[in-house]
């Protein structure tokens, strides 16, 4: 918890909990951050990369399987302070935002991503990191979708080429050309450093059992969840 709480301070984060093996922290407050949608995407990114250091500094040589971490960040407005009973209460934060990016989180494993972001931080932040679409997505308790991206760091020119083939294939996926998106995740498989072979795995997948399916014409390709 040491690893990912420091790029957590140092970038003049708010840790609001601890659950279980989990954290939760937030950006802008109680520390003003007129930029905190990327630094909560530079912070995401920092702590991945603390978690590589830990397990090859710590937990490699004791022999010992490597740890792993999955985060989601969303942005919007909460609700913050101290909130609790009278005799036992804490600093806390609570909104449709928060639900929001805990739901985005818990598709980390789902998707094969380490790193899930929010539409509306996406928006904010498109022209600061090297995103890549992975769904439009209907979170549990929702009832409209939300587009969901996946960040990469240490980026290659060569990636870009890659980075339009994966927008055409979401194309072909929301114009029902299963085959054609199928091809092309195929084609760029290892692309990326094969850091997304899990998440073409995933998606071959879900094409496959959409070819099966009785689709309306006017399908907008929005993927519900049936679960949190």
């Amino acid at each position: 918890m040491d690893a990912i709480t420091e790029p957590v301070l140092d970038a003049d984060g708010m840790i609001i909990k601890y659950i279980g093996d989990a954290s939760m922290h937030i950006h802008n407050a109680p520390i003003d951050d007129p930029n905190h949608a990327r630094t909560a995407v530079q912070c995401g990114l920092d702590m991945l990369k603390a978690v590589e250091k830990f397990n090859e500094e710590v937990i490699i040589p004791q022999g010992r399987p490597a740890v792993g971490m999955g985060a989601g960040i969303n942005t919007g407005l909460g609700y913050l302070g101290e909130m609790g009973s009278t005799k036992r209460h804490s600093y806390d934060v609570l909104g449709d935002a928060v639900s929001t990016a805990a739901r985005v989180e818990s598709k980390c494993k789902e998707y094969g991503c380490l790193l899930l972001v929010g539409e509306t931080t996406y928006e904010q932040t498109r022209d600061d990191f090297f995103y890549l679409k992975v769904d439009d997505l209907q979170v549990k308790g929702k009832s409209v979708g939300l587009s969901i991206y996946t960040v990469l760091d240490n980026t290659k020119p060569v990636w870009r080429v890659a980075q339009k083939k994966h927008q055409q294939m979401h194309e072909a996926y929301r114009n029902q050309q299963f085959d054609k998106a199928i091809e092309i995740c195929k084609l760029i498989y290892t692309s990326f450093d094969n850091k997304m072979e899990k998440y073409y795995d995933m998606w071959i997948e879900r094409c496959e059992y959409m070819k099966t399916q009785d689709l309306p014409s006017d399908w907008d390709g929005i993927f519900v969840a049936t679960s949190k």
